[in-house]
């Protein structure tokens, strides 16, 4: 059996991150969920066990923050981890997706899908 690897959620709906993580579980990933966005979680990112993780995924809306405003201030900061986007409507904005190297996922998420994405890594 493989170790799991270890995914980043940023995502404030506690149910839809508790879904998120049990969907992944039985397949060899584990998901270190942040709540929110606010810059002091977001400096979890840079301590252990965040900073290994292989992925990022990260809700559209975090409260009232967009999840793409969230993606963009990473990626200035230097995190070159994959990044995939979940939300419930269509792609918001493909244009910032590809310039922020970001996949776009529709919730509800595929498990297999997003498993066999992280797999691929």
């Amino acid at each position: 059996m493989t170790d799991e690897i270890d995914v980043i959620y940023i995502e404030d709906d506690n149910i839809e991150a508790e879904l998120f993580t049990l969907g992944l579980s039985s397949r060899g990933v584990n998901v270190l969920h942040i709540p929110d966005a606010e810059p002091h979680t977001l400096f979890l990112m840079q301590q252990p066990p965040y900073q290994t993780a292989r992925a990022v995924f990260i809700d559209f809306w975090i409260g009232v923050v967009s999840g793409l405003d969230v993606a963009k201030k990473l990626r200035d900061n230097g995190d070159k981890r994959p990044f995939f986007l979940l939300t419930a409507g269509e792609n918001p904005n493909p244009a910032m997706l590809k310039q922020l190297n970001i996949t776009y996922l529709q919730k509800p998420a595929n498990y297999n899908k997003v498993a066999s994405a992280i797999a691929a890594l």
